[in-house]
């Protein structure tokens, strides 16, 4: 009950809550750009500890994200709309309807083909950490989407103890994007393989983001 009254809260004071974000997301000192107008029918692939961060980076560039339904998702689908975000609510894992799966893989799919970028966060929603599921490679194989993984490196910031390990960037720190080894996703391919390849790549940016070697 008490979780409800503050989740019904938060969404009361989500155009304020928005509004702080956004200033606080324009304090931050990035040392590269991305080309976002060069992309089209990508698939931007990411850990859900990064969300934040990565959309701190891509506000107001019309990316549509993929949310979840699950309660929490509310939050984060009024968040995203107010960052310039387009959403679409459910999960990338095929055939189940309990969350939305097969609705939201069409309407991916549809987006994608029209031309729109799409991010993914690829061990959402609810884990485990650090741990792609295949649901994204699905979706590139079906529509021959290029997926680009990235992360971003703060000179100064936090982790939540949250199960995403989140990470808060301190306002006017120094940032960076991370841009991994594109993943292209042929029809002949192993999901499997092209999972794994996933991953590796987004613990490997992980790791540069969180200064740790290799």
């Amino acid at each position: 009950m008490i979780r409800k009254l503050r989740r019904e809260l938060v969404i009361l004071l989500l155009p304020f809550i928005s509004l702080l974000l956004r200033l606080w997301a324009r304090t931050i000192r990035w040392q590269n750009r991305y080309d976002f107008d060069k992309d089209k029918g990508k698939i931007y692939a990411l850990w859900h500890g990064y969300a934040l961060a990565l959309a701190f980076f891509g506000l107001d560039r019309g990316i549509v994200a993929l949310v979840s339904r699950f309660r929490d998702g509310d939050i984060a689908d009024g968040l995203l709309k107010r960052f310039g975000f387009e959403t679409v609510r459910g999960s990338t894992e095929e055939g189940r309807e309990e969350k939305g799966g097969r609705s939201a893989l069409l309407k991916l799919m549809e987006l994608l083909r029209e031309g729109k970028n799409v991010a993914i966060t690829v061990d959402g929603p609810k884990g485990p950490p650090f741990k792609a599921k295949d649901g994204v490679i699905f979706l590139a194989q079906k529509t021959g989407a290029v997926i680009i993984p990235a992360c971003v490196k703060f000179e100064k910031f936090f982790r939540l103890n949250t199960w995403d390990r989140l990470v808060i960037p301190y306002p006017f720190t120094k940032a960076q994007l991370l841009v991994g080894k594109e993943i292209i996703v042929s029809p002949e391919d192993a999901v499997e393989d092209k999972r794994r390849e996933l991953e590796a790549e987004l613990l490997r940016l992980e790791r540069i983001s969180s200064g740790k070697p290799g």
